[in-house]
């Protein structure tokens, strides 16, 4: 079921997140907030309240679930492009 919550209600949520000890899925999971509406509401809000006082998340290497990836860019010589090219016109038509 979902939860409408309104700016203020959003506003003392994410107020609520600094005095949390757990991490952001966590402290979503505890209010029954889906992470990407978390993650959207706070950028919002930081958008529209550049001052506020919002908690901001710390990154510390040794606690992270999650790794770090690096872009890399493949260059395509010409010809694989062109096939490329020809077989996505091919099925478009």
């Amino acid at each position: 079921m979902k939860t409408y919550r309104t700016a203020t209600q959003w506003l003392e949520l994410l107020q609520q997140r600094s005095n949390f000890k757990g991490t952001n899925i966590e402290f979503c999971q505890h209010h029954n907030v889906a992470i990407t509406t978390y993650y959207k509401q706070r950028a919002l809000l930081a958008e529209y309240q550049p001052n506020s006082t919002l908690p901001v998340q710390t990154t510390n290497p040794t606690s992270s679930r999650f790794i770090q990836v690096k872009q890399t860019t493949t260059e395509v010589c010409a010809q694989t492009h062109q096939m490329w090219c020809s077989l996505i016109s091919a099925q478009a038509s």
